[in-house]
Parts: C-alpha cells; sequence; structure tokens
C-alpha cells in the first residue's frame, strides 16, 4: 500500500489531477509536504506565504483530523493513511 493525497477544488487545476498515490517512506507530515512539492512546484506557489507558512484559505486533513504548518510537520504518516488537501471557502 501507499499513502494516498487527494486535492480537492482548486488545487485539482495546480497538480493537474484530484489524487496521487505516494510510497509510504514518506513518514512524516513534513516530508509528505516536500515530496509534494517536488512533485508539483505550483502548490508552493499556491499555498505558503513567503515567510512559509500555509495560507490559511488551505485546509489538510490527515484521515479526517485538521493539520497546521508547521506546528503538525512532526505527525507520523502511515501506510494507508489519507491526506485532502483543499480550499476552505465560505460565501454570503
Amino acid at each position: 500500500m501507499a499513502v494516498k493525497i487527494e486535492f480537492k477544488s482548486g488545487l485539482k487545476s495546480v497538480t493537474g489531477t484530484p489524487y496521487v498515490t505516494i510510497d509510504k517512506s514518506f513518514n512524516t507530515f513534513e516530508k509528505v509536504l516536500t515530496e509534494l512539492i517536488r512533485l508539483y512546484p505550483r502548490l508552493k506557489e499556491e499555498m505558503f506565504y513567503s515567510d512559509g507558512t500555509i495560507d490559511y484559505i488551505y485546509q489538510i486533513i490527515h484521515n479526517g483530523k485538521r493539520l497546521s504548518w508547521p506546528e503538525d510537520k512532526d505527525v507520523r504518516i502511515k501506510d494507508g493513511d489519507v491526506l485532502i488537501f483543499m480550499v476552505f471557502m465560505a460565501g454570503g
């Protein structure tokens, strides 16, 4: 098995795919994020502020729990886990 990464809403157009699987050897949130930026360099431009923090409109969900960057960089990612990257939108 592997780790499944899903890209929702506008992030699908940034990556060109709705999902990707990566090897389970990327076993922390930081390693996964580094690999995703290597695979999809536009993610960095799209999601990150110049100081390295993630724009507040982006949410990253790990098996149903929201992750924060960089606070959760050491969260363990295991074989079979699912990470969802999405844009938080509101309307009115």
